[in-house]
């Protein structure tokens, strides 16, 4: 009985992660859309890079995950080194330094909104309907003739720079608490995978002491919530996609965690 609710705890978790990775492929296609409003002709390397940020930080954590997955279960009785040590480590790096990138393109984001300006008081979206987009809870609107009269409310307007984007005050203020909240969520799985980081070292090299494991184990499940209180949030605001995918990180890291207690619970029987 107890191999048979093992097996099928393991098909759940590859489940899981193959539905992260078609969730991945969702956002390329969503950040291809978003692109076509944000990019200029020619862009850099540094404007795709933003454009296709959320794309960037999900194949990392993908990388990520997969990594902890290799190490708290499916090669967790190995030592790593040599040549399969640093070449993990150095995947492990470029992943982080991925994820950083999104905190700081995320951090970016936040200063456009705060920095936005307002246009005159005559100014409306039909001011700007030759290759302008209005902005509203992450979604552009090409403008023009046809519809510019139907976007926002006015009399106030802003620009977004460096984008050409306008939004309403409305529209502005929803782009300040979800820039917030991208900053957050993000800045709260970076802390999970410290301490997921933290644990499987201290583990490699023996057990951690009950006072770590504990504050460990009460900080996470305080930012699990946090994270799960934020994908609500943007649920409210009709994205779905944002909801789901959120909610399957969650129990991605949840089958981590599992990892970590056999593991944990495997080293004190070898001690026993």
């Amino acid at each position: 009985m107890a191999e048979a609710s093992h097996a099928w705890q393991q098909r759940v978790k590859w489940l899981v992660y193959a539905l992260l990775f078609m969730n991945f492929v969702l956002y390329v296609v969503q950040d291809a859309e978003s692109a076509a409003y944000v990019l200029p002709a020619h862009p850099s390397f540094r404007e795709w890079a933003r454009a296709y940020v959320t794309s960037i930080d999900l194949a990392a954590w993908i990388v990520l995950i997969l990594l902890f997955e290799l190490e708290t279960y499916v090669l967790s009785d190995r030592v790593w080194k040599g040549a399969v040590k640093w070449a993990t480590q150095g995947m492990r790096t470029v992943c982080y330094v991925a994820i950083l990138h999104t905190t700081l393109t995320d951090a970016g984001n936040l200063r456009d909104f705060q920095t936005a300006q307002l246009l005159p008081a005559a100014s409306t979206p039909c001011d700007f309907i030759d290759g302008w987009s209005f902005l509203r809870n992450r979604g552009y609107t090409q403008l023009d003739a046809d519809n510019c009269d139907k976007q926002g409310v006015g009399p106030d307007y802003f620009v977004i720079a460096p984008d050409p984007v306008i939004t309403d005050r409305a529209g502005l203020r929803e782009g300040l608490i979800l820039a917030w909240t991208d900053i957050v969520e993000n800045l709260a799985w970076l802390a999970i995978v410290f301490f997921n980081e933290s644990l499987v070292r201290i583990q490699e090299r023996g057990l951690p002491n009950r006072a770590l494991l504990g504050f460990s184990n009460w900080a996470k499940a305080a930012l699990y919530g946090l994270i799960i209180a934020i994908a609500l949030y943007w649920g409210s605001k009709g994205e779905f996609l944002y909801l789901w995918d959120e909610l399957l990180w969650v129990c991605g890291f949840f089958a981590i965690e599992k990892n970590l207690l056999e593991w944990r619970a495997a080293l004190i029987r070898q001690r026993a």
